[in-house]
């Protein structure tokens, strides 16, 4: 399966419900967050991908492909291109410190509450690394 398709998302939904580390690291979490993974016609993807996580107080309530809808209602955006969510998912790269550094985007939310995080933000990552899957062939 590629990232940040359906089948991806709805498998790192069921990871991150079987972490107990992403559960004790985000208790506190109360938003919904969307992932977007910025278009690169070069690469093959002619328009961003996101996805849409209903996390509340360390559980995965949903996971889904984020519609426009999805987008203008979550309270977190987040966006990065292709080569940095590799390397996020790489683990070369930490998201709250790629994000301050300006590599990500916060392109809605708050990044001091969003700080408070790094911990869950972690684990989210280690649990999407759970999940076998492909990025764009240019990437690899």
């Amino acid at each position: 399966m590629m990232v940040f398709d359906e089948e991806w998302a709805k498998a790192w939904c069921e990871a991150i419900n079987q972490n107990p580390q992403y559960k004790q690291a985000a208790a506190t979490w109360e938003w919904p967050l969307v992932l977007k993974m910025e278009k690169d016609p070069s690469l093959g993807l002619e328009e961003d991908e996101a996805i849409f996580l209903d996390l509340y107080r360390g559980e995965c309530r949903e996971a889904k492909v984020a519609g426009p809808d999805d987008i203008d209602s979550a309270p977190y955006v987040i966006s990065a291109d292709v080569f940095t969510w590799k390397q996020i998912f790489d683990r070369k790269l930490e998201p709250i410190s790629t994000i301050m550094r300006g590599r990500m985007k916060l392109e809605k939310g708050n990044m001091s509450t969003l700080s408070a995080y790094v911990l869950a933000a972690k684990y989210l990552v280690e649990s999407a690394l759970q999940v076998e899957a492909e990025f764009p062939e240019a990437v690899k």
